[in-house]
């Protein structure tokens, strides 16, 4: 008995000796970031926490044709991001997923789709994709005598030369008391979506909360979003993300007096 003491106190002693080991990997010492942009070099407004830039470690690939895991870079709304830790190496970068046309013609889902850069130090890397929709304010949010916030904007279909531009789904008026429309959102001043459909381009599109404001003196942030679906009949038109992303406005603080 003595002797099986012993031995298993040994034991634990190495576990312990051998889990005190001082980790001799390198940390994460790499910064990325960068912004998307949109057709007409304008940062690519997106919804909080997008996770659209898709990323392949080839670092460590046994050769160029192969990856390791699959990682995805949230975005901040105005389409900027910013990661700080992340191991330096090779990775492969690729906008996907988004309310925007394919980035990669091509390739998309192979291993060797997106582009391969090298992380280092502080690394600045932006993109450009084409959005499905461009939405511009015509009226930006006002509270109207009654207590509402009002507010219009108008759509404008974008193509990518080689592509067939889907078709419109509905459009969504998001009100929040923090910067956030979307995830914080009131839910009480959600008004019903409102249906679009193709020939509703370029016309204007008027919005009011469901119902009169509850809290004055503070500041409310809104914003438009729309989104588009497959055409019918037609699953080529069927893009990667197309069924979830949403195009936005840009967010536009209003103050209940």
């Amino acid at each position: 008995m003595k002797r099986l003491i012993s031995y298993i106190a040994i034991v634990i002693c190495s576990f312990l000796t051998a889990s005190c080991e001082i980790d001799n990997y390198d940390g994460p010492d790499a910064t990325i970031q960068g912004t998307i942009y949109d057709h007409r070099n304008q940062p690519l407004q997106v919804n909080q926490g997008a996770g659209i830039i898709r990323m392949k470690e080839m670092s460590w690939a046994k050769d160029e044709n192969t990856f390791i895991g699959n990682q995805t870079l949230k975005m901040q709304q105005d389409g900027t991001y910013r990661h700080t830790k992340w191991f330096s190496g090779e990775y492969r970068m690729l906008p996907y997923s988004g309310a925007f046309f394919p980035y990669d013609d091509e390739k998309q889902d192979a291993d060797d789709a997106g582009e391969l850069v090298r992380i280092s130090g502080t690394m600045t890397k932006d993109f450009s994709v084409t959005p499905y929709l461009t939405i511009e304010w015509v009226k930006k949010p006002t509270v109207t005598a009654d207590n509402y916030i009002e507010c219009s904007v108008r759509f404008t279909r974008n193509q990518k030369a080689g592509y067939e531009m889907p078709d419109l789904r509905e459009a969504d008026m998001l009100v929040s008391r923090t910067i956030n429309p979307s995830g914080g959102r009131d839910g009480e001043l959600h008004p019903t979506k409102v249906a679009l459909t193709n020939d509703m381009e370029g016309r204007e599109i008027t919005f009011r909360t469901a119902r009169a404001l509850k809290y004055t003196g503070i500041d409310y942030w809104v914003r438009i979003s729309m989104n588009c679906k497959a055409v019918s009949g037609k699953p080529e038109t069927n893009y990667p993300g197309i069924s979830g992303a949403d195009n936005f406005t840009t967010i536009e603080k209003v103050h209940a007096p």
